[in-house]
């Protein structure tokens, strides 16, 4: 069985979510189960997003730091929300090949489904100031 991108995008958020939580994880096994081994080969972009996440999580949190409002921090920010932010700023910054309305759009429906209807309209503003 094959996966389209916004699935992909699903299972990147989930892995990064779990490493949050253990860094011992195994981003190859973790897909593995979390695609009950029906998936045929780990699709490419799954890995781009994962590993491009990681080797640029401190750039990609000062950028989306410096469009917090004051008072607020990435420590603060719930981790869901935090860990979509950086996939849709990583895709954003680094992935020539997705559009940024894509990536905006593919942000905040991961939002909805992994976070609650307060953080769509959070998560959709700072996008908004990144890409002005």
């Amino acid at each position: 069985m094959k996966i389209n991108r916004h699935q992909t995008r699903e299972l990147a958020f989930q892995t990064l979510f779990a490493l949050e939580s253990n860094q011992e994880t195994q981003p190859q096994a973790l897909f593995d189960e979390l695609t009950a081994g029906q998936v045929d080969e780990l699709p490419p972009y799954f890995t781009t997003l994962v590993t491009g996440v990681q080797q640029h999580a401190t750039e990609l949190n000062e950028l989306i730091q410096t469009h917090l409002a004051a008072k607020w921090t990435v420590d603060r920010l719930n981790k869901a929300d935090l860990i979509i932010l950086q996939l849709a700023v990583y895709e954003i910054k680094f992935s020539e090949q997705v559009p940024r309305n894509v990536a905006i759009n593919e942000a905040l429906e991961l939002t909805k489904q992994f976070s609650d209807d307060q953080a769509t309209n959070f998560v959709n503003a700072v996008l908004d100031q990144i890409t002005e």
